[in-house]
Parts: C-alpha cells; sequence; structure tokens
C-alpha cells in the first residue's frame, strides 16, 4: 500500500499580500516535499486556505470602507495568484469564511465542550477609554513580557516568537489612537490545556527525538507553564460562539484557523463527489500529517492544535511540525507596513519564478534566521542555475545539435573512470537529496542536488568530449550518451525544486513535456535509461545572467519604498514611536574599528598567495562547537581549510559558494583535521563573521591581487 501524506501549510491571513518570508517558510518547503513524495509513489494531499477572521481583517476593513467579508476577499485573490505565479500548487485552498468551515469549527468546539475541556471565566480585557471599544489582541501593542521588545503585538512578539494573552503586555496601547489601554473585566471561554496536558506529554515524547531542536525547545517552555488559553474574542466578524450568554462573542482566530486545514479537506472531498472521503487523510493510524509553518506558528501547530484534536471524541492523527525560522530582507525583517518588502508579482514579471524558488530554496531559514539579498540571489543564478545547471544543459545540447545531427548518441566505447565517477555521484547525490528532504530539509537537498550538477560539469572537464571527437570519436560519443542520462536524471530531480526549469531541459532533451514527469519515479533518476537515437528539441539558455547594475537598482528601489513608506507613517504609530522613545536606555556605542597596523612592504603582501577557490563540500568538525571543515576547489586542486564559522554558516549555505582563501598559509592540525590554508572573512557591526567572496563569478583558483 502506497504510503499516504497530508500536508499543510500554515493558513495566510487574508489582511495584505504575501511576501518572501512567508513562501521561505511555509510554502515553498512544503509545495517541494509534496512534488518529491508523490515522485516516490506516496499519495499526497496538499491543502491549505486564507485565514480570515479575527481583530487585523476587521481593523484594515474598517480603514479601507470595505466590510471584512470584502476586504478578505480581495486578499484571497491576490494571495492565491502570488502562489499560482510561484508554482505553489495546492489541492485545495479553501477560505475560513465559508460555510463548511464553520459547520467544522462548531463541531470542534461542541466536542471539547461535552468532554470538559473548555470552562468560561472573567478576566480583565484591555479596553481603550479614548475609543470607547474593548481591545482585543490585534487593536493592542506593547512590550513583550519576554524579551522586552516594545513593538510586540497583542498575541505574540515578533522578535522572539512568544505567545502570550494581551494582558500581559507592558506598557499596552491602542493601535487604532495610540493611547494607553486600561483594564476591564470581561467573561470568556477557555480551553483547558492543563487537562490534556498527559495525553500532549505521550505526544511529544514519542516526536520529540525527530523534531527540530526550535520547535522542541518553544514546546517545552510552553508546556513548563502551561495555562488554559482563551478561545474567544469580543468582535463582530468571525465564528459566532454557539453557548447561552456568548453575545457578541467569535471564536479567537488562533482557535478557528488550524481547524481550517480540515475543512479544507471536506471541501476537495466534496469535490470529488465524496464527502466523506476527508477522512482517511485525517482519521486513519497509516496516514502522515505534516505541518509547514514559520516560528511564530510552532506553539499552535505543536501544542495547541494537536491538544484540539486530542479533545475530539473522534480519533484524529497528530502531525509532524518541520518549522523554519525568518527569512529577513537585506539586514532587516520584511515589513510591508514599513515599505521594507519585495512585491512578488513584480519580482516574477522580472525573473523567473524558479530563480526565486532556488534562492529561497538555498538560504532556507531551516535551523535559524537567514535573508534574502539582492547580491545572493545574483549569486544563485549566475554561479548555480546558470554556471551550474544551465552550463552543462546548454554546452552539451548544443554539442549534440552541431555534431551529432541533434541525435543523441549511443554510448560506442566501455565506460571509462570519468564516466564511472560521474554515475557514481549521481545515484549517490539521489539517494542524498532523497534523504534530506524525508528529513524536511529541502535546503540540504537542494545543496546535494548541486553536487550532482558539478559531478556532471566535471565528467565533461575530465573526458574532453569536445577535443576528443576527431581522435577517438567513440569515446567522445559515449560521454556525450551518459551526460545526456545525467541530463535526463537532473531534469527528473530538480522537478519539486524549479518545475519549470525541470520541464524545460525535458524538452530541449527531446522528452514529451506535457506530463513530464509522468510515470517517472525519483529511484529512476539513479540509473538513467540509455538515451541513444532520441532527437533532442531546440537548444535555448535557461538562465539569464543577472547583472551588477540591476542588483544596485533593485536594492536602490527597495529603499525608496521604504523611504516612502516611513513618510506616511500614521499617527497612531508615531505616538507609539515616543512612548517607547521616552523608554529606552542609552546603548553604549560599539567601539570603532582600529586603525590601520604597522606598515609592510610590498614584497611582503606579494608573497601572500590569495586565490579564489569554490566550496566544493562542507561538514561540522566532530567534537567542535565553532568549526567547520572545507573542501575548496583551488582550479585543478582540492584543498581542507578547518574554518571558525561555524556560529554564522551552515554547510549548506556554503556549498557552490566562491571565498578569498590564502594558499600558502602553513598547515597545522585542528581538532585533529590538516587545514592547509585559511578563508578569509570581515567582521560585521555584530561581531558576525561576513565571508569575502568576488563581486561576480571568476574561475576557481583566479589570484587575487
Amino acid at each position: 500500500m502506497p504510503e499516504r501524506i497530508t500536508v499543510t501549510s500554515a493558513l495566510p491571513y487574508a489582511n495584505g499580500p504575501i511576501h518572501f518570508g512567508h513562501v521561505a517558510g511555509a510554502y515553498l518547503p512544503a509545495d517541494i516535499y509534496v512534488r518529491y513524495k508523490r515522485l516516490t509513489g506516496a499519495e499526497v494531499l496538499f491543502v491549505c486556505g486564507t485565514d480570515e477572521h479575527g481583530a487585523p481583517i476587521q481593523i484594515n476593513a474598517e480603514r479601507a470602507g470595505q466590510s471584512p467579508a470584502e476586504f478578505a476577499a480581495r486578499w484571497h485573490e491576490e494571495i492565491k495568484r502570488s502562489f499560482d505565479r510561484l508554482s505553489i500548487r495546492f489541492d485545495n485552498f479553501s477560505r475560513t469564511s465559508r460555510p463548511i468551515h464553520h459547520e467544522t469549527t462548531l463541531a470542534f468546539f461542541r466536542a471539547l465542550y461535552a468532554g470538559g475541556y473548555i470552562f468560561a471565566k472573567s478576566e480583565d480585557q484591555l479596553h481603550c477609554d479614548h475609543c470607547q471599544r474593548g481591545l482585543p489582541d490585534r487593536y493592542v501593542t506593547g512590550s513583550c513580557p519576554r524579551c522586552g521588545y516594545e513593538a510586540a503585538r497583542g498575541d505574540e512578539c515578533p522578535k522572539c516568537g512568544h505567545s502570550f494573552e494581551a494582558t500581559e503586555l507592558g506598557d499596552p496601547r491602542c493601535k487604532t489612537c495610540g493611547r494607553p489601554a486600561s483594564k476591564r473585566p470581561s467573561r470568556h471561554w477557555y480551553l483547558d490545556l492543563p487537562k490534556l496536558a498527559p495525553k500532549l506529554e505521550t505526544y511529544h515524547a514519542e516526536r520529540f527525538p525527530r523534531w527540530r531542536q526550535n520547535v522542541v525547545g518553544e514546546v517545552k517552555k510552553y508546556m513548563a507553564d502551561l495555562r488554559p488559553r482563551a478561545i474567544t474574542r469580543d468582535l463582530s466578524w468571525g465564528i459566532p460562539v454557539p453557548l447561552e450568554g456568548a453575545e457578541g462573542k467569535v471564536f479567537y482566530v488562533w482557535f478557528d484557523a488550524p481547524i481550517g486545514y480540515i475543512s479544507s479537506t471536506r471541501e476537495w472531498a466534496v469535490a470529488q463527489g465524496d464527502p466523506e472521503a476527508w477522512r482517511p487523510w485525517w482519521q486513519d493510524p497509516q496516514t502522515k500529517l505534516v505541518h509547514f509553518i514559520g516560528k511564530d506558528n510552532i506553539v499552535f501547530h505543536a501544542l495547541i492544535f494537536p491538544a484540539m484534536l486530542l479533545g475530539q471524541d473522534e480519533p484524529y492523527i497528530l502531525p509532524d511540525v518541520p518549522a523554519n525560522e525568518f527569512l529577513n530582507l537585506e539586514g532587516r525583517k520584511f515589513s510591508t507596513s514599513e515599505g521594507w518588502f519585495i512585491s512578488i508579482d513584480e519580482f516574477v514579471a522580472k525573473y523567473p519564478p524558479d530563480t526565486v524558488r532556488w534562492t529561497l530554496t538555498r538560504s532556507a531559514p531551516e535551523t535559524r534566521d537567514s535573508e534574502f539579498t539582492y547580491r545572493d540571489f545574483q549569486t544563485r543564478v549566475n554561479a548555480e542555475l546558470l554556471g551550474c545547471f544551465g552550463n552543462f544543459v546548454n554546452r552539451m545540447l548544443k554539442f549534440v545539435a552541431s555534431r551529432y545531427d541533434g541525435v543523441i548518441p549511443a554510448a560506442e566505447a566501455p565506460f571509462g573512470p570519468e564516466e564511472e565517477a560521474a554515475l557514481a555521484a549521481l545515484a549517490r547525490g539521489v539517494e542524498e537529496v532523497g534523504q534530506a528532504l524525508d528529513g524536511y530539509s529541502s535546503r540540504t537537498a537542494a545543496g546535494r542536488l548541486l553536487e550532482i550538477g558539478y559531478a556532471a560539469n566535471k565528467l565533461i572537464e575530465d573526458a574532453q568530449p569536445f577535443k576528443r571527437l576527431k581522435d577517438d570519436p567513440a569515446r567522445a560519443a559515449t560521454t556525450v550518451n551518459v551526460a545526456c542520462r545525467l541530463m535526463e536524471s537532473l531534469a527528473l530531480l530538480l522537478y519539486p525544486f524549479i518545475p519549470q526549469t525541470s520541464k524545460r531541459i525535458a524538452a530541449q532533451l527531446g522528452l514529451a513535456v506535457q506530463d513530464f514527469p509522468g510515470s517517472r519515479r525519483w529511484s529512476d533518476a539513479a540509473r538513467p535509461a540509455d538515451p541513444a537515437g532520441r532527437r533532442i528539441g531546440k537548444v535555448k539558455h535557461l538562465f539569464r545572467r543577472i547583472e551588477d547594475e540591476t542588483v544596485a537598482a533593485e536594492v536602490e528601489a527597495l529603499r525608496a519604498r521604504a523611504a516612502g513608506a516611513a513618510q506616511t507613517a500614521s499617527p497612531a504609530k508615531e505616538a507609539q514611536s515616543k512612548g517607547a522613545k521616552k523608554k529606552k536606555k542609552k546603548k553604549k556605542k560599539k567601539d570603532a574599528p582600529s586603525g590601520p597596523r604597522a606598515e609592510i612592504a610590498f614584497e611582503d603582501f606579494a608573497a601572500l598567495d590569495l586565490r579564489v577557490a569554490r566550496v566544493a563540500a562542507a561538514e561540522s568538525v566532530p567534537g567542535a562547537d565553532k568549526l567547520l571543515r572545507l573542501e575548496l576547489e583551488v582550479g585543478e586542486e582540492r584543498r581542507t581549510v578547518v574554518s571558525g564559522i561555524k556560529a554564522w554558516y551552515t554547510p549548506e549555505d556554503l556549498v557552490g559558494r566562491q571565498v578569498i582563501y590564502l594558499a600558502n598559509l602553513a598547515p597545522r592540525k585542528l581538532r585533529g583535521v590538516l587545514s592547509q590554508g585559511m578563508v578569509l572573512a570581515a567582521t560585521d557591526e555584530h561581531d558576525a563573521a561576513v565571508l569575502l567572496q568576488p563581486e561576480r563569478e571568476v574561475p576557481s583558483g583566479a589570484r587575487v591581487s
């Protein structure tokens, strides 16, 4: 029986556009995983939808002069279009404002209420005397009770990710007028999480060994101080609470939102003509459930929603939760309100969607925060997509077109060591990429996939079919035949990551593109079929180079947008800012960089053999907290370097990157590993290491002077 997997991505909030940070955290990793698992033969259902209730939508709808329903409908369509443009494909993309979701949420609530897991009590709620209304969490801001961040929201802190009740905020203020909030008693209903704690502990004990440490750590902190959680709010927009005495109350958006995964699945089942077809995807113990989310949603998906599932009177499966950290933009957090974001629609109008998918995957914030920069985007496109995959495909297929009349030649000679090495690297890479994706690490998988691309290029460099064609045509034909096998495998392996490019490679190889990858399976890539005799398609470049001028213009446009947003800041924000500034303490100035050291002669500098090198492989040094072992390509040579940069770079960050390498530093052993030189780095204002690299791609081994 094939593996069955239900995959969800966090419901995007229908309050504005999604940005690259959202895509990198919850949606692109899920899409890659789904495409991969289907290639393995698994049955996968991928559901999502827009989260359309809660205070922020009500606030912004009022500002826009629209009803909350009209406002949410507009953003539902905008968000869905952004996903479509990035080739992120859901089996069902629903809305929490639809009747089927309201029905599902009420059934969930009634089961919890009947089971004794919900109770009512009166507690203080924040109130704005100036606006004369109660303040649900998203109507209020203040300082985080954990880290002190002064612009925390009323339910969670965007800086440390901690979730809390609005009444726990320090110096709470109304987001509408900026004035201080007061407290008034109000009756609400609570989910009794402590009562569900024994069931949660059993669930966590089974899952913790395979979960990421960021998830485990956040759950443990919350469990250590587990309290009942309010599930109702005083709002007019949302799902009304069906109890006497609950007039004017709706369910808290974080109670009803995760139920949206189930209602989306139910909606899908109805569309299939079988309303009960949703049950195996949520209630069959053989089904695997995976939530892809960002770190700000960890508690809700790894603790609160599982508690809600455990409190039902029907058997529900429980999720794996591969949560990602945050993706920043050019050194700052993404912020649509501050203009510090990239419009997905504008971006994909200028650059192929696959360039975005690849760049976000290569810098995915899986274990720590990472960032998108236009310079990194340029490197990923020029050095990896164009320089590795594009170069290999274009060179070989142009050679087939010009020297073999567009027909892939047969292998006329036995495989030599070059072909054997390339095929071995392919077989090893197929297994390693699959293992990484099974472990929810698309970033690691992309790094391993890049190594297959380098192995394919190495085959061409080592076997030299262009030169051998005249003197040894049989050997040249064999190399070309094997290269085309590798190319077909790469097309299949690239499909989860960059699906449009995958199909373009298939088309240029002469394969039927309409159904690609069709019935092919992931394991087929390790044993590519002989393509001899197939006529290739029209050969075209897969990617175009990103120039330095383009990078500079994009960064300048980003800064201009942010400056424009700053000039139109709302009076409430200005009031909040003034209040926050009064409380800030003066920070100690960071010491300025020291001046130049003593002069050296030119001959001393000339003695340094500085080279450009490419990181071919990277791994942690066993038993060392700060060290990474790097294998560098320096022209035709390979060198090993041990570098103390583990705190700032993961091995996956480094593979494929060009660095500046001091080649003639005397070798020395570090933790038992012989280090043959040094990679150069600067130190930023936060004392973090920043590796030096060429402004643009240059040949590996080039001298630096």
